[in-house]
């Protein structure tokens, strides 16, 4: 374990991170999630050592740092803005670090150019970091930060300010350098792209709590909270009360209609059926019907064109977000005010149990 975190409890303003647990492991990315508010930032400055806490333990590399300063801590931190010297150039920005800690010439000289190298920013050593894009400031940026050879990186949203192109291969860039280098990075994002894209394990957290952490395709996939469920993309969250199970499968009464789950459900007990919009097939009411399908009636209430196809919003016995990908036509299918049916397989139903959501799943919990 590089970077453990147990019971942290801290207060700021009327703010409270609460009994926060969880591990980065060595050598691994574990990119930190939540809505705004959530307190990843404080949680991440924290572990930096830039805030004391009320109670609870951190360690790096298995030592206790909890009461250490920032320097102390042997961790890089990389803000969201790089929080560059603009009146230095990129080889002063890099060597700072090394200055302050009073390494000598020669091996500032020597550290500095294999890190420019490793980053290939030699040829911009000179330049003024004003002048340099947004993908050369992150790059600069993760070059001073590894300068003092810390333990462990922390990094606050580095990719959010980056165009599209620049972001990905600024990610695929930094996930190299993370595997060649054996880094242990501590990533806070918003973006779900990224933790597939980067993590080993994510964690997602809200007002202060973790409510779950694992592997990105466990956590994505089996959420365990509404919170967690909303950042996995499930676009549609109905509460419901399952009824008899049927055939293997469980009814979930919402509203005045029927959503079946794959599996076995307590009955009467209430749950949160997530779907996502993009697994709703649609059928018009003067197609064929298979009475053995449970179709729900309804009409389009909107329709909107977005890159990836159509967003449609449903209006039934429950309301539902439906996306219809591009590649089914070239041209909107359906439209607003039409009377359509919905369907939804059962294995594409995941449901919460709502007599109490699963918090501080997984490891570190």
């Amino acid at each position: 374990m590089m970077i453990g975190v147990d019971h942290l409890t801290l207060t700021r303003g009327n703010f409270s991170l609460s009994r926060v647990s969880f591990m980065v492991p060595d050598e691994s990315y574990t990119v930190l999630m939540g809505p705004s508010g959530a307190g990843k930032t404080l949680l991440l400055e924290t572990i930096g050592g830039f805030h004391g806490i009320n109670e609870g333990r951190i360690t790096i590399a298995g030592q206790d740092v909890t009461l250490q300063p920032p320097e102390k801590r042997r961790i890089g931190f990389v803000y969201q803005d790089y929080s560059l010297f603009p009146h230095l150039t990129v080889e002063d920005n890099v060597s700072y670090g090394l200055r302050m800690k009073g390494i000598s010439s020669s091996s500032r000289k020597e550290t500095v150019h294999t890190l420019l190298s490793s980053f290939s920013l030699l040829p911009l050593s000179h330049r003024y970091t004003g002048s340099l894009s947004g993908g050369e400031k992150q790059r600069v940026a993760l070059a001073r930060a590894l300068a003092t050879r810390p333990s462990a990186l922390l990094l606050d949203e580095p990719f959010s300010s980056l165009d599209p192109e620049t972001r990905s291969s600024c990610m695929d860039e930094v996930k190299t350098i993370q595997s060649d280098h054996g880094l242990t990075i501590l990533q806070v994002s918003h973006d779900r792209e990224e933790a597939f894209r980067l993590a080993d394990q994510v964690v997602v957290m809200d007002k202060g709590v973790i409510l779950q952490a694992g592997l990105p395709t466990d956590v994505f996939f089996n959420p365990g909270h509404r919170t967690v469920a909303s950042i996995a993309g499930y676009e549609n969250m109905l509460e419901g009360t399952a009824g008899p199970e049927r055939e293997g499968m469980t009814p979930i009464l919402v509203g005045g209609g029927v959503i079946f789950a794959d599996g076995s459900f307590p009955e009467g007990d209430p749950y949160l059926a997530c779907l996502r919009a993009g697994n709703i097939t649609l059928t018009r009411p003067d197609m064929s019907r298979d009475e053995l399908v449970p179709w729900v009636e309804g009409k389009i209430l909107s329709l909107m064109v977005t890159d990836q196809g159509y967003r449609l919003r449903f209006d039934g016995p429950f309301p539902l977000t439906i996306e219809v990908p591009r590649h089914l036509s070239s041209g909107p299918v359906y439209q607003p005010g039409e009377k359509i049916r919905a369907w939804i397989a059962p294995e594409d139903v995941h449901l919460i149990p709502l007599s109490g959501e699963c918090r501080n799943r997984g490891p570190g919990s």
